[in-house]
């Protein structure tokens, strides 16, 4: 799935975003009103849906995490399965984030039929970039285009998996950094003790002889290889360097765009989960990345505003000096990549933890015949959006690529789990969502966004289907509404935390469990549903969290009734 390091999508209140970091703060609104938008579904039962790309005609590329290619029609409304790969996909700790997670439309893709797949090989630990032929409807030739070795056990994830084509027809990858988060206390993962290499990202994201923890740069040729083109982080034959990288540092930049105009590069940085800022570092931040050129992006040592993290001794618990992000060094015994690294960029923007991503930047001329356009209000905008809050925000951007203003936008609508964005040839923008659970789910949708004059009346479900069995007037579900818990939790289907009403029932008859598990939500907590820890949530006090735990436990009270 999308997926973000597992902790950032625990319960966060998140109900004000702050605007700290690269935005300004909250006014009148400069956006039209949510009516002015329709939001329509165009279709549903998408499997773990991952990616989209658009043809030029309106048909809808989805692929699926489990490995299925599936196609919209916009003329019958249908959805057929025009391919499936084998993938490796989650078993119990193995391959937690693997399987079919990225897709590509050959810029001239209506001459050629060739679209770009990024996927996880079922027979060895393998990350494969390959371009296919699709013709008469189906999927055939595949050519490998490059492959990586990654390792998929002791519950390592991040692993990315976006494609983009930029405006010089370079074919851009990002991979995440391919480490275990759950054993770092939310701060970088450098663990350098012997036989502990899942857990440190000095491996990967800060080794620039890694492709993992990157987004990749190549110029994809006729024959089904590639070149690399000149502007990357590395020349061609620098000694413990790799020539495809063109941003490194990355944790999870899951979804990436580029911006048609300028080039520049834009994803979201799926942010670490310390829940304090203490001596080991910052707390977590989410990212929105832009890289005008090729660059270091502070992974693991930086986050955010390039706050350090401290270089911390594992096996020793010492606390050392902060990282210097003028002059980064990576003196890992697991780093077979350069010591002293490049200067470290700072983020374009940057929030409180949980699922960043970068959709696309909007340019109002490029669709100067058509109806269903986005406002010229959007022009020069980039579009963002969270996985696990699912709000989405319209960041305008000046000529240099500055942010002017930073706003949300379609609050009132409902979004679940959005994992990627596109415009399609008449400037309407098209949404994939992921689906409730955190995996197998079957309830992925594809809407199209457009925009309208006369304002239409907004028909929304008020109620979360996450959210089924909850009494929704409870000021305990009202608060769970207003969080990220829902990314985590469901009512009815075990996600990757419990469900609530497993939750209910467990505890229906302890009188303790109400003072004892609203504690736990503050403290945080292992092992009662399994090996996946939950963080701390010092965010909440005892009244609010006794709250939410009393409107989860009225849920088999609701139930025997």
């Amino acid at each position: 799935m999308k997926i973000r390091a597992l902790i950032a999508i625990f319960p966060i209140l998140f109900a004000a975003l702050p605007m700290a970091h690269g935005a300004e703060g909250e006014g009148a609104s400069r956006l039209p009103a949510d009516e002015h938008f329709k939001v329509e579904t165009l279709a549903d039962g998408f499997i773990d849906a991952m990616e989209l790309a658009v043809t030029k005609d309106g048909r809808v590329f989805v692929v699926e995490r489990t490995g299925g290619v599936m196609l919209f029609d916009p003329k019958t409304g249908d959805v057929s399965e025009v391919g499936h790969l084998p993938v490796a996909i989650r078993q119990e700790e193995f391959a937690r984030e693997s399987g079919l997670l990225g897709i590509a439309l050959d810029p001239r893709f209506e001459e050629n039929g060739w679209l770009y797949l990024f996927y996880s090989r079922p027979e060895a630990s393998i990350q494969r970039l390959a371009r296919f032929t699709f013709a008469e409807g189906k999927l055939g030739e595949e050519k490998v285009v490059l492959e990586f070795p990654h390792d998929r056990q002791n519950a390592v994830c991040h692993e990315g998996g976006s494609l983009a084509f930029g405006p010089d027809g370079c074919l851009y990858l990002s991979t995440g950094d391919n480490t275990c988060p759950f054993e770092s206390n939310g701060y970088g993962p450098i663990d350098e003790r012997p036989d502990r290499h899942w857990y440190d990202s000095q491996r990967s994201a800060a080794n620039s002889n890694n492709l993992r923890g990157k987004v990749l740069r190549i110029r994809p040729t006729a024959e089904g290889g590639y070149e690399i083109p000149e502007g990357n982080l590395f020349a061609s034959g620098t000694d413990k360097t790799r020539p495809e990288i063109f941003a490194m540092g990355c944790r999870n930049p899951f979804r990436i765009s580029i911006d048609s105009h300028s080039g520049f590069l834009y994803w979201g940085e799926v942010g670490p989960d310390a829940a304090a800022t203490t001596e080991r570092g910052s707390v977590g931040f989410d990212e929105i990345n832009q890289a005008r050129k090729a660059g270091y992006f502070g992974w693991p040592y930086f986050v955010a505003d390039n706050l350090p993290y401290a270089d911390y001794d594992f096996a020793t618990e010492t606390i050392g000096a902060k990282f210097d992000p003028a002059h980064p060094v990576n003196d890992s015994p697991n780093n077979t990549g350069l010591k002293t690294l490049p200067e470290a960029t700072k983020p374009l923007w940057s929030y409180p933890r949980a699922s960043a991503c970068a959709g696309p930047v909007y340019h109002h001329a490029d669709y100067p015949e058509s109806a269903e356009k986005l406002p010229e209000v959007f022009d020069g905008s980039l579009i963002v959006y969270d996985w696990t809050s699912a709000w989405i925000r319209v960041i305008k951007l000046d000529a240099d690529g500055q942010i002017e203003w930073n706003e949300p936008w379609l609050g009132r609508h409902l979004f679940i789990h959005p994992v990627d964005m596109e415009l399609g040839s008449k400037g309407e923008l098209y949404v994939l969502e992921y689906g409730t659970p955190w995996y197998d789910g079957t309830d992925g949708k594809l809407k199209k966004i457009t925009y309208s004059e006369t304002p239409i009346a907004i028909d929304v479900t008020a109620a979360d289907p996450r959210m089924k069995g909850l009494d929704l007037e409870h000021p305990g579900a009202k608060l769970i509404g207003k969080t990220t818990c829902l990314a985590c939790h469901t009512t009815q289907q075990k996600s990757i935390g419990p469900a609530y009403k497993e939750v209910a029932k467990k505890y229906a008859a302890d009188p303790d469990a109400r003072d004892r598990l609203a504690a736990k939500i503050l403290a945080g907590g292992l092992g009662a549903w399994g090996p996946i820890p939950m963080p701390p949530h010092p965010q909440h006090n005892i009244e609010e969290t006794q709250q939410m735990v009393d409107a989860i436990l009225g849920m088999e009270v609701k139930e025997k009734k």
